[in-house]
């Protein structure tokens, strides 16, 4: 298979992405003022087009309504490009990561770079342990990434680093692990709510409305100019197989990643948008705090 051919399928379609039948889908509108001041967010995937083309839209609405917003990048993107060697491809995606940052708001980004494609050779436990970390050391109260359990993955970065995400958002809240971390100052801090999305088939129980951040979305994208370009070139490749050819993907490189971004991307957003009642939307298996005791806390709690 043509690299990345399959996601622009996944996303022209909907055989993919939808909710389970019977599965109720709460769509969530932008918000009045700063309500999230002081909250912290961060998106955690391999690659560097991943957040942009699944999440952006709504993690610019977060930003607008005052969340602090972090990048955790932990593939180095090695093999993304269409034409350029190993460590070409590493400088030109490491490049677009710090335009990727500043186009969707985010205050920085964090690179674990492991190497890309390869991090099933990984320890769990050592990727577990660098995001407990980082999820003290900032705060972080609400996370973007691979769902652990969506299905059909192909490619090990996606679900390794999915399934690290959602321990570490468990363990970073225990007192007993990583106890070293206390020493230098750090406290225990439970991840509360997340945000997951797949490339496959999902449970989906939130669309987020982004008509307002679409165009925040799009730049997002956009900053990712080497990934597209290959994505761009790759289908101009297969098409040249078949005898075919796109005249947009032809010339200008800037103008023939646009022109990719249009029909790939920014359609399948506004058709999302169309199917929850809204203009531009994105989907997720959402899981938010556990309010099972709140309340029987309201009913019984004293002020101390």
């Amino acid at each position: 298979m043509v690299r990345r051919h399959f996601l622009a399928g996944a996303l022209a379609g909907s055989a993919f992405a939808g909710q389970s039948p019977g599965t109720e889908v709460y769509v969530e509108r932008a918000a009045t003022g700063t309500p999230s001041r002081g909250k912290v967010l961060a998106l955690i995937t391999p690659h560097l087009d991943d957040g942009p083309i699944f999440a952006a839209g709504t993690i610019a609405k977060l930003l607008r309504e005052g969340y602090q917003g972090y990048f955790i990048r932990t593939s180095n993107d090695e093999k993304d490009s269409f034409d350029l060697s190993l460590g070409e491809t590493i400088l030109a995606n490491e490049r677009d990561t710090a335009e990727m940052v500043r186009a969707l708001g985010l205050e920085k980004c964090f690179d674990l770079s492991y190497r890309n494609h390869r991090m099933d050779d990984l320890a769990p436990t050592e990727l577990r342990a660098r995001l407990i970390f980082l999820f003290r050391l900032l705060k972080v109260d609400t996370v973007f990434s691979y769902d652990p359990w969506g299905h059909y993955e192909e490619n090990p970065d996606h679900y390794v680093t999915a399934q690290a995400v959602e321990a570490a958002c468990w363990m970073s809240g225990g007192r007993l692990d990583l106890p070293e971390h206390f020493a230098a100052g750090l406290q225990p801090h439970s991840v509360s709510e997340k945000y997951y999305f797949a490339r496959g088939p999902q449970l989906v129980n939130r669309a987020v409305d982004i008509t307002q951040t679409i165009d925040v979305k799009l730049a997002a994208i956009r900053a990712c100019r080497t990934m597209i370009r290959h994505m761009a070139k790759d289908l101009e490749s297969s098409l040249a197989e078949r005898k075919l050819r796109l005249p947009m993907l032809s010339g200008d490189p800037a103008a023939a990643n646009n022109e990719y971004i249009k029909f790939a991307f920014e359609q399948r957003f506004a058709n999302l948008g169309k199917k929850h009642g809204v203009g531009h939307a994105e989907e997720f298996h959402y899981i938010g705090p556990d309010a099972s005791l709140q309340r029987f806390i309201e009913q019984n709690s004293v002020p101390l």
